[in-house]
């Protein structure tokens, strides 16, 4: 019986250390980034703030808010200013087959013919969008949007580059993984098992070349849309602002994140 209790008491001791260690790990990378660091004020997490062109990004470290993700996870936002309803979602291929074996069970079980709003948004997303076909550079993941055309474009270039050396560099082989753009915003989210500046680094570079590939897509619409409208003077709609498909509601966490206008340097917020 005393061992077992010592067993159990080395193994709170080591996962306590373990955390200690990615914290100051996190602490560490941040200040030598000149990054605004942030300590949460209850329970375990981190939350670094730092600037992409001009507007906010956001990083943030701590207990899982997914149950697909286990233990903790590493999320990032960007402000990247985005049409509102430009919605596209690249996600790990087993990770996606997993939701979708995990929905499915649910609807037999409760006896659903519709997914409803109890589920996760990325549950939703799979059922709801389209998939779009992606290189086989990435055959690993798959890729859904509200407008196919707009994200084969999103992937391409250095976001194409960054996803497809992510596994070999600091993502992991197999890792989950979930890059989206919604409501105007990029969102990463993954497993982080261990806090490295790889990871942290591979992760906001990731999330920053989404953001500027979709900047890019978005300004070259707008030149599109403008040579269309000149000559007949009429009024062009982009399928980027069409009413979106996906109005339904977002939970609390980093998907419906608020970017506080002003922050000071020890200000404590609530993960």
């Amino acid at each position: 019986m005393m061992n077992a209790l010592q067993r159990f008491q080395r193994l709170l001791g080591s996962r306590h250390d373990t955390t200690t260690t990615d914290a100051q790990a996190l602490d560490e990378w941040a200040d030598a980034r000149g990054h605004l660091l942030k300590r949460v004020r209850s329970g375990e997490g981190r939350v670094v703030e730092f600037e992409w062109e001009g507007r906010r990004g956001r990083l943030e470290w701590g207990p899982s808010r997914r149950a697909y993700l286990v233990d903790r996870e590493l999320r990032v936002s960007i402000e990247a200013g985005l049409p509102q309803h430009l919605e596209m979602l690249l996600m790990s291929r087993s990770l996606a087959q997993r939701l979708e074996s995990q929905a499915y069970q649910k609807l037999v079980k409760d006896h659903q013919t519709d997914i409803d709003a109890t589920l996760p948004e990325e549950v939703r997303w799979l059922s709801m969008l389209e998939k779009v076909p992606v290189p086989a550079t990435v055959a690993g993941y798959v890729m859904l949007s509200s407008s196919p055309p707009h994200a084969q474009r999103w992937l391409e270039g250095e976001l194409l580059s960054r996803v497809s050396r992510a596994a070999l560099n600091w993502l992991g082989d197999d890792a989950p993984l979930v890059l989206m753009s919604l409501r105007g915003r990029i969102y990463l989210r993954t497993e982080a098992h261990g806090i490295e500046p790889a990871k942290l680094d591979g992760a906001r570079n990731l999330a920053e070349a989404a953001a500027v590939s979709a900047r890019s897509l978005m300004q070259k619409a707008e030149v599109r849309a403008a040579r269309q409208e000149a000559p007949s003077r009429s009024v062009h709609s982009s399928r980027l602002d069409e009413p979106s498909v996906m109005e339904i509601p977002m939970d609390s966490d980093i998907m419906a994140l608020a970017m506080p206008s002003r922050v000071g340097q020890k200000t404590d917020i609530n993960f």
